[in-house]
């Protein structure tokens, strides 16, 4: 069973074959369309509305050269009073992908990066899983997911614990990557590759180069950022989960987290200009030349993939092509625990419509729709405000099977025999000897102590509590709507197991 994060991924592939690049001439409106915003906006206030939807949404649309709409509400952070508005950052999640697709492209076309240079090309030495060949596979294969490897480590230790840097890559690449069927495949490795492709090659890392080539010359800088750390605390929309009566948030990613394949907080004031510069809206994205639009736009992969509703069989650099009642669009959708969001541009409309709310309450069914509807609304389709009426109503019933969901994910997982029956309370002496910093090469240290009364253990920016289950074996949680890990204490050599991976102390 696909997670829905994945399915939402999976369902967002379509079938342009051209750059779709907006031309500057195109007539704009004095305004951006009622049609288009008034039923985008009572969708969205009528969600909100239902308990355990989401604390704030941000909803922006542009269309041609208009002054953008911008409709945000809700808090920051449920249990607190600040109030989301058109500055705050809220997570992006996987659509930096899109933004690092037109950065390959402007360093392609400037001989920084050339897209065709293959992975031999940065590391003479590397040694990938047959029959992946490091002469074969290109920086472009990479950000367009073609690059036929696969792994699960590498994308979990940077989506939650930590940084790798570029000079581990060759070695992480030899020993946690295995070979999958050629073609086009959806997932974080490439993206992840690239980045540190591009800091072997050039001694700067991608977050430098995307403020540099991308963020700076579209004037996006202060409201796009991948380092969390430079912007105000109080900016940030902080995510959440819901269990059914009450709101678990969890704090913005920290700069450790923040990669190459999902590491972007945006405006929603910064969200506009992007999709502006994307469509070729006057004076928007000026300071890049529009063939880099047109490069990081172009499909370059086949996914034959489809919903009956949205077709769906290519990918570019950065954007899945779509298209929809004969509609052709660009989206790219991204998801984290607590946070949804997805990007979708119709070319034609020359309108764009940028999605992001701080949940993740069965959110991607209800985004898709959007999405269906915005392409339909924007082209002038029949029956897309009954779609969005549809989902609306529907919604609290998704809802309430997805808190089911977790709550028996949950509860079955507790009482799991292998648990032991929770009857261990372990003394002084068995918490010394299970505390300590012990290590692993891929994850990093582990360092396990008591705080509070409580046993808890730090790998990197992750923070778990452990509940002692049976002798040497904890439950581990880590704050989110998720079921616990066993963590398992080997005190006579000085060793813990997490996740099928030994730290010795």
């Amino acid at each position: 069973m696909l997670r829905p994060a994945t399915t939402f991924m999976i369902v967002l592939v379509s079938a342009l074959a051209h750059p779709v690049l907006a031309t500057q001439g195109t007539v704009a409106p004095a305004k951006v369309s009622t049609e288009l915003t008034d039923p985008i906006q009572q969708a969205v206030d009528k969600l909100q509305a239902v308990p355990g939807a989401y604390p704030a949404v941000s909803a922006v649309i542009v269309q041609g050269n208009a002054a953008p709409w911008i409709h945000i509400r809700g808090r920051l952070k449920a249990d607190q009073a600040a109030e989301a508005d058109a500055d705050t950052l809220f997570y992006m999640a996987s659509q930096t992908k899109s933004f690092m697709g037109l950065l390959g492209a402007v360093l392609d076309r400037k001989g920084v990066l050339p897209l065709d240079t293959t992975l031999s090309g940065i590391w003479p030495q590397l040694r990938l899983p047959a029959p992946a060949d490091p002469h074969r596979i290109t920086m472009a294969d990479l950000l367009s997911h073609q690059e036929g490897l696969t792994t699960d480590t590498l994308n979990n230790v940077t989506a939650y614990v930590r940084d790798i840097p570029a000079a581990e890559y060759p070695h992480w690449l030899e020993t946690e990557t295995g070979t999958r069927d050629p073609g086009f495949r959806y997932a974080n490795l490439g993206d992840l590759i690239y980045g540190a492709a591009l800091e072997t090659r050039t001694g700067r890392n991608w977050h430098d180069w995307l403020d540099a080539e991308v963020l700076q010359p579209l004037r996006l800088d202060h409201g796009i950022t991948s380092r969390p750390s430079r912007m105000s605390p109080g900016r940030f929309a902080w995510n959440h989960q819901w269990d059914g009566k009450a709101w678990h948030a969890l704090a913005p990613k920290p700069d450790a987290l923040m990669h190459a394949a999902g590491g972007l907080f945006a405006s929603g004031k910064a969200m506009a200009t992007w999709m502006q510069a994307n469509l070729g809206s006057a004076g928007a994205g000026g300071a890049l030349d529009p063939s880099d639009f047109a490069r990081a736009q172009q499909s370059v992969a086949v996914a034959h993939m489809s919903d009956g509703q949205i077709n769906c069989d290519g990918y570019s650099l950065g954007w899945y092509s779509c298209s929809y009642k004969g509609q052709q669009a660009l989206m790219h959708p991204g998801s984290y625990v607590g946070t949804v969001s997805v990007t979708v541009l119709v070319p034609s409309a020359h309108a764009g419509l940028a999605l992001v709310v701080n949940s993740d309450s069965a959110m991607e069914g209800f985004e898709l729709e959007v999405m269906k509807a915005f392409i339909g609304l924007a082209t002038g389709q029949d029956g897309e405000a009954a779609r969005l009426d549809a989902v609306v109503a529907a919604f609290p019933s998704r809802l309430a099977k997805t808190v089911d969901k977790r709550a028996r994910a949950m509860a079955g997982s507790r009482a799991d025999p292998s648990w032991g029956g929770w009857s261990w309370t372990p003394g002084k002496e068995e918490l010394e000897a299970c505390s300590g910093t012990f290590r692993n090469a891929l994850f990093g240290p582990m360092i396990v102590g008591t705080a509070s009364g409580e046993v808890t253990a730090d790998i990197g920016a992750r923070h778990l509590v452990l509940k002692p289950a049976r002798p040497g074996l904890f439950a581990a949680t880590d704050g989110t709507l998720e079921p616990a890990e066993p963590v398992t204490c080997h005190p006579d050599d000085g060793t813990i197991e997490w996740r099928h991976r030994v730290f010795r102390r």
